[in-house]
């Protein structure tokens, strides 16, 4: 079964059991090094007093762990539920076709960011900020915001682990909102514009992964470049068209930006996160 990793909180489908200390670790910390192992510095003690080698038998943890996933479909859900990426996928795609079954306009009225709610339904509007994250437009909408979640959701949930992406998704998801909640009431003027998608978290994803993994290279229309500058690139596209009167929130892209930012750096400080 998936176990958080002791080091960094990553849900590791195939976790790791350290045979120094006995304490569970993900992948990429499951050497007794990089998980700075107290139990290693035990049993070299232990070594230099006694002249012998203890044995260990890490085969039959690995054997005790695959069983397991003898099932392909046990597996499937059980790699989806290690990982909040890819749950929230799940999610996503659940929450479209409810809305198909039940109708948009039914859907929207209960689970849309609306930002005249703030003045007549508050806690309607507080709800909203997080169920907003899930509903979109369309197949289309869903689809783009989806593959962007698969492609990098996961790997910033590798480098800083499930509690602290948890913390980037919907921080952004909320600073998104409320952005595109200001914007709409004090500039645009339109309260009644509503707003759905997962693209200010998304964003707040790719800018967090920007500051912790500047290296990384992406394509934007099969050019390759630097994940800094992909998302200068998508930033300025929005503030060059976030008056253009389009159905894209941009507000809540820059909101989304602006958030990953300022967690992705607050994170680079406590040096705790894979950078490699």
């Amino acid at each position: 079964m998936p176990k958080e990793c002791d080091y960094c909180g990553f849900k590791d489908p195939l976790p790791f059991t350290c045979k120094f200390c006995g304490r569970t670790y993900c992948y990429n910390h499951r050497l007794p090094e990089s998980h700075d192992c107290a139990g290693l510095a035990s049993y070299k003690e232990r070594v230099r007093e006694s002249g012998k080698l203890y044995q260990y038998e890490p085969e039959l943890i690995a054997k005790k762990q695959r069983g397991h996933y003898f099932n392909t479909f046990s597996r499937a859900i059980s790699i989806i539920k290690s990982n909040y990426s890819l749950t929230f996928l799940v999610v996503a795609v659940i929450s479209f076709l409810l809305q198909n079954i039940i109708g948009e306009s039914v859907y929207f009225s209960y689970f849309a960011l609306l930002p005249a709610d703030i003045l007549y339904q508050p806690l309607k509007f507080a709800i909203n900020l997080l169920t907003h994250i899930f509903v979109h437009a369309n197949a289309i909408h869903l689809l783009f915001n989806m593959m962007f979640l698969f492609f990098f959701g996961p790997e910033l949930e590798r480098r800083i682990g499930g509690k602290r992406f948890l913390a980037v998704f919907f921080a952004s998801g909320i600073v998104a909102a409320i952005g595109y909640s200001i914007w709409t009431l004090l500039v645009l003027k339109n309260p009644f514009a509503s707003a759905v998608g997962a693209s200010g978290a998304l964003f707040g994803i790719f800018a967090c992964l920007a500051v912790l993994a500047p290296h990384i290279q992406v394509y934007i229309y099969f050019i390759p470049m630097k994940i800094t500058h992909a998302l200068i690139f998508f930033a300025l596209f929005d503030l060059l068209f976030i008056g253009s009167g389009d159905a894209i929130a941009r507000s809540a892209h820059l909101s989304g930006v602006i958030a990953g930012l300022v967690i992705g750096d607050h994170i680079k400080k406590t040096g705790n996160y894979i950078g490699y």
